[in-house]
């Protein structure tokens, strides 16, 4: 039986590793074989992203003959990681909760986005998780492109999720709080770690920062700002030790440091404040952006507990191919490829899977592969037509499926248009809608009063002195008023507002407060006559058979003065014909 073999490929912004581990007779990871191979971590090249990481893996592959299922570390900046604390609950309930805090706290609709979760803390009391999530097309290139070369990934976890267990293989006894600061080429790992607890942070400061400074400061490209940076900091350069150019990517590395310390000394104090963990009594660098020569002294002045680099061939025995392709040089991006493979030969490796549905479907078939080998070799010949037919016919379909959608591309310009256009036509209804309702009770105003007026001919004697919009909510009521000298003869003369009120708004009904008298002819020089006092009261009932009006309110009268008698009331108008 062929021994068990982990091929782990950690594929980062800047560079891709590929390695092969084994357990050696010590019981020890072995790395076999060792590939390294960069490429451009220029943020304005993003789309050509994927494309680089295929070219890379296939550099890998022709020099080095890997082949096989791999384990795939992703990379900072895809994965995303939150933690989560919820009441602990048996483990048959765990997945709906854990279903339910993803939802909440995964900025994405679930359907697009590959997740999981892995324990983090249970004791009795709180569960505490990680949960992590990746974009599916990304996780779907990833993979796509992993497997063009020979390496159908079977494992995929994020990066600082296979630190984390190639640190506890590592430093099996470092069980006190502490710090791995993983610099990447575009993010930065924070990994915060006491006992089984850990936590991890996602920096978006990583060694770019320093590549863009250098490119914005010499005016030049990225790519030549790169160059020059690794040069230098490697001690590779042959620039003179007062070269203007020297001068600048120093200035840019001791400004990246001093960035770089306060995210991490701000993080721990958050970390402590929200886990009640204790304060680090270490911090281990490690990562292509951590060979700042000055950045272990700076990290280690600011946060005054010692800084080390993090050895992560410290347990892992190299063997002499992959020595010679360079592996104990580039030990500084290998942290993630040994935790990839630390479950040959340890258990305490925390595992979660980020693989799409299909392929995780895919290999759970292969598992079971074994089982219907037997049968399964019965049937391949009779097989082998149908499956060269449906290739070819999938093959052709794939191919016009592409062509037909380059062809719809166009026409959904063209239906986004039509969207906008249709949500534009919409808004201007409303507008339209909003003019047609004005314009059809702006005539509401003329036949109220006409109304009114008519009511007022018939009681005889009697005019109003004032009428009093009252708008709701009733913020500042707006007012109109008509003053109107004493009747000549037996006709009155009803107030004219001074301003028309537009429609009323939707809401409780608009109100007019209307004061006026009643000149009581047969009682000139004495009190009102209970007479007159009924005529205004049927004046107002009347008010309720106009179509204007709903109710009459507040109805007060005043029979003080000889021969006058004054009266209020509260009109509530129709809703269904406002003024």
């Amino acid at each position: 039986m062929r021994a068990p073999r982990v091929l782990a490929v950690d594929i980062g912004a800047g560079h891709v590793a590929c390695g092969v581990f084994a357990v050696g007779a010590s019981g020890r990871l072995v790395l076999q074989q060792f590939g390294l191979e960069p490429h451009s971590s220029d943020p304005s090249h993003e789309g050509r992203w994927s494309v680089e990481i295929a070219q890379s893996l296939g550099a890998i592959v022709s020099r080095r003959k890997l082949s096989g299922a791999a384990a795939l570390a992703v990379p900072g900046h895809l994965a995303l990681t939150k933690f989560v604390k919820t009441p602990s609950v048996a483990k048959e309930k765990r997945g709906k909760i854990v279903a339910f805090e993803a939802v909440e706290n995964i900025p994405y609709p679930l359907e697009e986005v590959v997740w999981d979760h892995v324990v983090v803390s249970d004791d009795g009391f709180d569960l505490e998780v990680m949960l992590a999530a990746v974009k599916f097309e990304a996780m779907q290139g990833l993979c796509t492109a992993a497997d063009a070369v020979g390496f159908p990934v079977e494992r995929a976890m994020p990066a600082s999720l296979a630190l984390l267990n190639g640190f506890r293989y590592n430093y099996p006894d470092v069980l006190d709080s502490i710090i791995v600061v993983n610099v990447g080429a575009r993010t930065t790992s924070l990994l915060f770690m006491e006992g089984d607890r850990f936590y991890v942070r996602t920096l978006a400061l990583a060694g770019n920062a320093v590549t863009l400074a250098i490119a914005e400061e010499l005016r030049i490209d990225f790519a030549s700002a790169e160059t020059l940076k690794v040069q230098v900091l490697s001690g590779k350069s042959d620039l003179p030790a007062g070269s203007p150019s020297r001068a600048v990517v120093q200035r840019a590395a001791t400004a990246f440091a001093t960035r770089l310390q306060m995210e991490v000394m701000r993080s721990a104090v958050n970390h402590r404040r929200q886990s009640g963990c204790a304060a680090p009594v270490a911090l281990y660098l490690t990562g292509g952006g951590s060979l700042i020569e000055e950045l272990p002294s700076v990290l280690a002045e600011r946060l005054r507990i010692p800084v080390e680099r993090y050895q992560s061939l410290k347990n892992v025995d190299v063997s002499g191919d992959a020595r010679v392709s360079g592996a104990e040089e580039g030990a500084a991006v290998l942290a993630d490829l040994v935790g990839l493979a630390t479950r040959l030969v340890s258990s305490r490796s925390a595992e979660l899977s980020l693989l799409p549905p299909a392929l995780t479907a895919l290999l759970a078939f292969r598992k079971r592969q074994p089982w219907f080998v037997a049968a399964a070799g019965l049937f391949a010949a009779a097989l082998v037509p149908p499956i060269l037919y449906y290739h070819q016919v999938t093959s052709a379909t794939l191919e016009r499926v592409s062509q037909v959608d380059g062809q719809l591309m166009p026409l959904r310009a063209v239906e986004h248009r039509n969207t906008e256009n249709l949500r534009q036509i919409d808004e201007a209804s409303k507008q339209i809608s909003a003019l047609r309702g004005a314009y059809e009770t702006k005539a509401n105003w003329i036949n109220f009063l006409a109304d009114l007026q008519e009511r007022l001919v018939k009681v005889e004697d009697v005019w109003l002195d004032k009428i009093q919009v009252v708008r709701p909510p009733l913020p500042e009521p707006s007012t109109v008023v008509a003053e109107t000298p004493p009747p000549a003869g037996n006709e009155a003369t009803p107030a004219t507002p001074a301003v028309a009120e537009p429609a009323v708004p939707k809401g409780p009904p608009l109100r007019l407060t209307l004061s006026g008298r009643l000149l009581d002819v047969t009682n000139p020089q004495s009190k009102v006559s209970p007479e007159s006092l009924q005529r205004v009261k049927q004046l107002l009932a009347s008010f309720t058979g106009s179509q204007f009006i709903s109710a009459v309110e507040n109805e007060r009268f005043d029979t003080n003065q000889n021969g006058l008698l004054r009266f209020d009331f509260t009109l509530v108008i129709n809703p269904k014909k406002t003024l």
